[in-house]
Parts: C-alpha cells; structure tokens; sequence
C-alpha cells in the first residue's frame, strides 16, 4: 500500500517532543523541534504520520492491544501451558494491577495521543504560504480522530484514565480526568470535528493516501461510541449518514475481509495498517514502538495451529454458528480441511499443530496466512479491520429495533449480513423475530459470528449486560469491579499526578 509506504518514510522524526530538553537545545539548535518544525505541509504530514505509526507499535495493534478485549470475551479458551501467564489470567478474570499487558497497552495508547496532541496544538498556530488552511484543517481533523479512537478503547475498558489534549513537556504528570464524561465530551466533540473536515473515502481510493482515516471513520466510530453509551437516536443519526453516502457496501466475499490482498476494500472504513518487510530476522529487530521499520503483525503467529498456537475458539463460539454457516469454516481450520493456496495446498492434521494443544479439533484461521502458505513464518502483513460495514449495518439494526421494535427496517440490515454468506433471512425457526426481545437475541447471534476475534465481543457484551439486556455474566468470575480494568501500577507509581487513591474500586 502507498500509503503504509508514506508512514514508513517519515515515521519517528517528531518522537523526541515531549521533553524539554534544554541541553539538546543548546547544544544543537537546529535539531528537529516543535519550535523548528509543522511549518510546511511535509512537516505537517510528518507529524500526523507519526501519530499513524505508533499504531503498528508491539504494545499497541501490532501484538499487545488485541489481547485486552479477545481476553476478556467469552470467543477464545487457552491452547494449553504455552499461553503466557498474564494473558491466562486475563482469560480467567484473575486480573490486578500488576498484569504486565496493562502496561503495555497503557504505552501503546497514550504514545499515540501524545503525538496526535502536538499536532492538534502546534499546527493551528503556524503561518507559513506551504501550509494551507485547508492542509492544518485537515490533518488536525485526522489527529482529532485518531485521539478520539485511543481515548475511546481506555474509557471503556479502563474508565476514568489520565486525560490530558495537550502534548506532555514535564515531568509533573497527567492526572485522571474530572470525569468519565469529560473524556466523552472530547471524543464526541474530536469526532464531530473530524466528521466535518476528513473527506469521503472516494477520495482516497487508488491514491497514496488510501488507509487514512475518512470521513466514514469518523461516522463509524461515532456511532460506536454512541451506541455504547445508549445514546441509540445519535448513534442511528451519524450511522444515518455513513449509509446514506454510498461510500461503503459489503464486499462479495466474508473471507476477503482478513485477507492481505483485499485490504481497504469498498467494506473497510478503518483498518490499522499493516505490511509485510521480511521474512524472518531476529526478533529485537522487530519488536519496537512505532518510530522505526516495525509495520508487521503478531496475531497470525499468537493464534494460528502452525506456529505458537496459543490460543483457540472457545465452545461457546463454536456453538454459537447455525449449521451450515459457512463463516465457520472461514474462521476456523479443523483436521481434514485443507490449507495453504493453490499450488501448495496441504491436509491439516493433528502432527501439524506446532505445540499446545493438538486433540482439540477446531483452531482459528481467521486473520491467519493458511489462505496463502504452511506457516505463518512469525511476521503477517495483513491489516487489522477495525470498523466494517458489516458492523455498521448489525449496530443500525440493533438500533432500529430498540427505537421502533422488529422493524422490517431493522430486519431488512441483519437480513444483508446474511444474505452476503447465502445464509437462510430471518425469522428462522432457531431466530424468530415477532418480538424486540425475539430479534435482540437474532442480532446478538449475527455479530457473535459475523464480528468474531475482531475486538467487538467484549464491549458488546458488557454494555448489553450493564443495560440488562442479557443475563448471562460476561465471564463466570466475573464481578462488579471488572465492569472496568485497573489502571497499571507502574502507571501510578511513575505519575506524579496519580495516587493509589485513584485506583479502581476493587484493586
């Protein structure tokens, strides 16, 4: 993709900002600075890509951040001993503030805020004829977006987090925000902003911009948080518009969606943006923080059967296809299928599972390379999905049917999602639809299939259970204090701001 060739170009040169170096200064007057620098419409770009790069960071979509909501859902049981200890525990709700995975996600996060922070601070203030109104209103709107989405994961999985919209320079801290809604109030408002100012996803289509942020990102995602907060009107409304568009349809085939070669497709509205620079090397050499040549993912490696296998679906997953849904087998590789592309297919069997453990029948094959190659060599290039259209048309449905009940409106989008993989419309005799309640449980069953292993299950589940539409705990340990995740020990020890006072209930 050009555009991951763009980030890869000028990632890293606006990652010493936030300190106030006076030495570095002095000694070297000329070095990259804020003062220095965001004065032309390279720079500028400089600056929001490196806010894109930390995305591809290990503690942040590179490996790290996917463990946080695949853990805590009820999709994904433990492959055996090789599962590592804090993702275990993660996995059995036997979480405290010392879980190494906060940290890192802690990191990954607020590493990208940082530096969507001095963009959205610095850029408005500079004056130069390289630099256009239309440019500094552009890319602050993108930086806007991409610190709404990271303030948006720490609010529900952490709650009230450090909340800072300016680029840190001491050493003072950050202290937590006054409260839950002020860190709404900003992500609604960056999201408004964006809305307004990011163009249409067409216009990025066969450029070397494709993979930044659109306009029906912003849509997208508002939606998702608005929905989440049960502001069901506003979600439908901005969802609304996205649709009305007619930038986005679903993509002919399901499977293309994890796929390498049919990224940003006419069903993506925002991916992280991956790509694959070798093949093999050492692992220090890949493991970084988003400021150098680290723009491959971990997730085939952690999940696919031919390499660590650390994980695998869990039976309530699996239960959870009717007969005949062909996702199944798109999601998941069992012995007897077959793998590895053309040329090179091959029967997967139980000596093929690299480790763990072999007598279970069913593995994951989504967002794996077993499409295409035998093994998934530790290095992927496939992007991660993060809003699809798919998932805008099951939240409209859910949507629809809270504010009007089963609609044909609201039976008609669950009906597209199906109808995409020849699956029966609904009523069915296993999903009637004759009540609110009827066609709840039906659009629960679609994005439980449908939006498998792509970071959905969690937060759906816990916002259905904190609205009491579901019974059913989120985890059989689950308890009141897990409704949100303790901020990181490390964090509170080394921010002055914070206090043990400001620990989560419960830890």
């Amino acid at each position: 993709m050009d555009h991951k060739i763009l980030v890869l170009l000028v990632m890293g040169m606006f990652m010493t900002f936030s300190c106030d170096n006076e030495f570095l200064t002095e000694g070297n007057p000329t070095a990259a600075s804020v003062e220095n620098s965001f004065n032309t419409e390279v720079e500028a770009l400089q600056g929001l890509y490196a806010a894109y790069s930390g995305f591809q960071s290990n503690d942040f979509w590179a490996r790290e951040f996917w463990w946080l909501p695949d853990m805590l859902s009820d999709e994904t049981k433990t492959a055996g001993a090789n599962l590592e200890a804090h993702r275990a525990a993660l996995l059995n709700y036997n979480i405290d503030a010392t879980n190494p995975l906060f940290s890192a996600v802690f990191k990954g996060v607020y590493r990208v805020i940082h530096r969507a922070n001095l963009v959205i601070n610095t850029l408005p203030g500079r004056a130069n004829p390289e630099l256009s109104q239309e440019s500094i209103d552009l890319i602050v709107a993108e930086a806007k977006f991409l610190r709404a989405y990271c303030y948006f994961e720490l609010v529900t999985y952490f709650g009230n987090v450090p909340f800072s919209t300016e680029p840190v320079t001491n050493t003072e801290g950050v202290p937590l925000a006054e409260s839950v809604e002020d860190i709404y109030n900003l992500i609604v408002a960056d999201l408004t902003e964006a809305e307004a100012n990011l163009p249409l996803a067409s216009a990025y289509r066969g450029t070397s911009n494709l993979g930044r942020a659109t306009k029906g990102s912003a849509q997208g995602l508002l939606g998702r948080v608005e929905l989440f907060r049960g502001n069901y009107t506003a979600a439908r409304d901005v969802l609304q518009r996205l649709i009305d568009s007619g930038e986005y349809a679903l993509a002919d085939n399901y499977e293309v969606n994890h796929r390498e070669e049919n990224e940003n497709n006419v069903e993506s509205i925002w991916e992280i943006q991956f790509m694959l620079l070798r093949d093999g090397g050492d692992w220090q050499g890949w493991i970084g923080n988003g400021d150098g040549f680290k723009l491959q993912a971990m997730r085939g490696q952690e999940y696919s059967p031919f390499d660590w296998h650390n994980t695998l679906p869990s039976e309530t997953l699996k239960a959870a296809f009717e007969s005949g849904d062909p996702r199944y087998k798109l999601c998941f590789i069992e012995y007897g299928d077959t793998y590895g592309g053309p040329g090179v297919d091959s029967v997967f069997t139980a000596e093929k599972v690299a480790q763990g453990n072999s007598e279970e029948n069913t593995h994951w094959r989504k967002y794996g390379n077993a499409y295409k190659q035998l093994t998934e060599s530790l290095w992927s290039g496939i992007n991660h999905r993060v809003i699809r259209y798919a998932d805008v048309l099951l939240m409209m449905a859910e949507i629809e049917n809270e504010l009007n009940g089963p609609s044909a409106t609201a039976i008609n989008y669950v009906n597209m999602v199906r109808d995409r993989v020849d699956m029966p419309p609904l009523p069915t005799a296993e999903y009637p639809t004759s009540t609110k309640e009827e066609l709840f449980a039906a659009i629960v069953h679609e994005r439980q299939v449908e939006l498998c292993s792509e970071q959905c299950r969690a937060r759906d589940v816990k916002r259905w259970y904190r609205e009491g539409k579901i019974t059913t705990k989120p985890h059989e340990n689950y308890e009141s204090k897990h409704e949100f995740m303790p901020i990181p020990i490390d964090e509170i020890d080394n921010n002055p701001a914070l206090s043990a006072d400001d620990q989560k209930p419960g830890y």
